[in-house]
């Protein structure tokens, strides 16, 4: 006969304790790595409008300027977060003052993200659609401001 004591192994209750704490902690890189490519995609799509909203402001010397993705050269398609429209990024300057729309985002995730970099309460973004105004070329939503 075989003798028990001299076995060893590891029990079902000390596998699944391992399982349930390596579960725990994919769910957690899951979700920073979703975070973390949604505010990559927002970085991009403010980049882009604020190049827009330079273009704008520098069309006509800041008074009736225009612009948009077409302008720039730029699909939305070449743009991650933004679905593939022309007018997904335009801006129109009067009087100084650019007002940026940023329309089609690809995902809800990426307006809260937007509203996170350039501040504020979450009134700049909807859930596909946002609308800032820059003075100087700096993109902003309440007092905080967005280098160009």
């Amino acid at each position: 006969m075989t003798n028990l004591k001299s076995q060893s192994g590891r029990s079902m209750v000390e596998m699944l304790g391992v399982l349930a704490i390596i579960g725990v902690l994919s769910i957690g890189g899951i979700a920073g790595y979703t975070m973390a490519m949604n505010r990559y995609r927002a970085n991009e799509v403010l980049n882009i409008a604020s190049q827009v909203a330079i273009l704008s402001q520098t069309m006509n010397e800041g008074n009736g300027g225009t612009a948009d993705l077409a302008t720039l050269g730029i699909t939305a398609t070449n743009v991650a977060g933004l679905n593939n429209t022309d007018g997904a990024v335009s801006a129109t300057t009067t009087n100084g003052t650019t007002t940026v729309t940023i329309s089609n985002l690809t995902d809800s995730a990426i307006g809260t993200a937007i509203n996170s970099i350039v501040g504020g309460n979450g009134t700049g973004c909807s859930e596909t659609t946002c609308t800032l105004t820059t003075t100087g070329g700096s993109l902003q939503k309440g007092t905080a401001v967005v280098a160009s």
